[in-house]
């Protein structure tokens, strides 16, 4: 394995400098290279185990950021492999060139574009929209160019996960951001400047009182200008505290885009949720429908990103699976076909009380058609607070 790495990485480096060593064409280079010499063949996580019983590792580099193996390091060309779980990346464009293959595993791709408006500070407003949708298997090939020219995110529905980069430094300003849906561009380094400090003092306030954290937090987004009022609530929301309700009136009074800003932030929670939902279920079905909703802003798109998917029966399949996220099943009953089938046609066509009068019509002698009937709307009020089921609410 370490042989056939080390060819490929050297192949890359002489193509490379043919092309002037210039990052831009890299992507192509990659994704020439991956295509026709395929590393899901003699690569898997089998053997990187039995590099690992074998002790050499020391042909392999060392790495300080989780999930990521150096396989090849040259002058200019490095190949790494990336081990994914239960894990979604939020929306991001990269600072390096290249592209990814994926190994092992399964994963759903999305792209987007960014039409940008304005800038607070470092900060980037705009609209995102989806442009591109895939399911990614064994040996297929992303090329990556370095900044908004990509823009995606990676869920994995089957696990485990295992990708390779092969890639160059870009050597622009593009820098690594990450997109926020509906339209938020955030570089994606957190704590800057004094809202690090401003963060450690309202967790502690929080962990004293929730009371005297709503009132610290009020009082000192009264107290800043707009951009660092968005670098706070921005660090805090990644860090996964809450934002009070008081805060979001003075946001949403304070800032011009208050009410969009504070909207794109709930996709870190999105994303965070993901990951829970995530490990919590290995049904497959499940995990499909889980990427889809996080890659999904609006009805249409969760049923397009379905059928992708592999989904048959659409409607029927939403609802199992989104009964399977919802109803507490610690005794081992299935939920009765007609609810899922409530489920599903809720969730898709957006009509909770059309969906629950034909359940009713269709199901008059069901013995707990009262109950159902209250749980299917009684869950989509609930989901409507959730940022995870978003798309389910927009048409």
């Amino acid at each position: 394995m370490k042989t056939f790495i080390d060819a490929v990485g050297q192949d890359a480096e002489t193509r490379y400098q043919k092309a002037g060593l210039q990052p831009q064409a890299f992507a192509s280079i990659a994704s020439d290279i991956l295509n026709d010499n395929p590393l899901c063949e003699p690569m898997s996580l089998d053997q990187m185990w039995q590099v690992l019983d074998s002790g050499l590792t020391d042909a392999f580099g060392g790495s300080s950021k989780p999930g990521l193996i150096p396989l090849f390091e040259g002058e200019h060309v490095r190949i790494v492999g990336h081990l994914w779980t239960d894990a979604a990346d939020r929306l991001h464009q990269h600072d390096w060139a290249g592209a990814f293959q994926l190994i092992e595993g399964e994963s759903f791709n999305a792209r987007f574009d960014f039409e940008h408006d304005h800038d607070i500070a470092e900060f980037s407003v705009g609209q995102l929209r989806r442009t591109g949708f895939e399911k990614f298997g064994p040996g297929s090939v992303q090329p990556v160019s370095s900044g908004p020219s990509l823009i995606h995110s990676v869920v994995y529905s089957a696990k485990p996960g295992f990708a390779i980069s092969l890639r160059v430094a870009s050597h622009t300003e593009n820098g690594v951001y990450e997109y926020l849906r509906p339209g938020l561009r955030c570089p994606s380094h957190r704590r800057r400047g004094m809202s690090a400090m401003q963060l450690d003092l309202l967790a502690q306030a929080l962990q004293l009182d929730e009371a005297l954290y709503a009132a610290r937090f009020a009082a000192l987004v009264s107290s800043l200008p707009d951009a660092d009022i968005l670098r706070l609530i921005d660090a805090l929301a990644f860090d996964g505290l809450p934002i009070p309700d008081e805060v979001r009136t003075l946001v949403l009074n304070q800032l011009n885009d208050g009410d969009l800003l504070l909207g794109s932030l709930d996709d870190i929670d999105r994303s965070d949720r993901t990951r829970e939902l995530l490990g919590e279920h290995d049904a497959s079905q499940v995990r499909a429908f889980i990427c889809a909703l996080f890659h999904s802003e609006t009805r249409r798109e969760l049923a397009e990103t379905l059928v992708a998917a592999g989904f048959q029966h659409v409607e029927t399949e939403t609802g199992r699976a989104l009964s399977a996220l919802i109803i507490d099943d610690d005794v081992g009953e299935l939920p009765p076909d007609y609810l899922v089938q409530a489920l599903g046609e809720a969730a898709l066509r957006g009509n909770v009380r059309r969906a629950v009068q034909t359940m009713r019509s269709a199901n008059s002698a069901a013995p707990l058609l009262d109950a159902h009937s209250d749980f299917v709307g009684d869950a989509f009020g609930a989901m409507e607070e959730a940022p995870i089921f978003r798309c389910l609410f927009k048409a």
